[in-house]
């Protein structure tokens, strides 16, 4: 299954993105999904923070080369999130 793309509102300075920000609200109720990226100017990395309840906070940033690994790295946690959130919904349906 997959979910619509994710929205980012990038930070660009000296044609790098220094950040990068995606807030996820799930139908309007209280789960909010949070990402933040941050170009590590010392070692030429990207560190992806996420936010949230649960398995989606991380207390440490994940590392990586590029915008575009943490983005992707962001959608899969996301969709992850998404996919646990469905079924949860779906085991309360009621087949006819």
């Amino acid at each position: 299954m997959q979910f619509k793309e994710l929205e980012w509102k990038d930070i660009i300075s000296d044609g790098v993105t220094v950040k990068s920000d995606c807030k996820i609200k799930v139908y309007s109720y209280d789960i909010i999904i949070e990402f933040s990226i941050y170009h590590e100017k010392n070692e030429n990395k990207y560190s992806l923070y996420s936010f949230g309840k649960g398995s989606l906070r991380r207390l440490q940033a994940d590392i990586f080369d590029s915008i575009d690994e943490a983005k992707n790295a962001a959608y899969r946690i996301y969709n992850h999130e998404m996919l646990r959130m469905k079924n949860a919904i779906d085991s309360f349906l009621i087949e006819e």
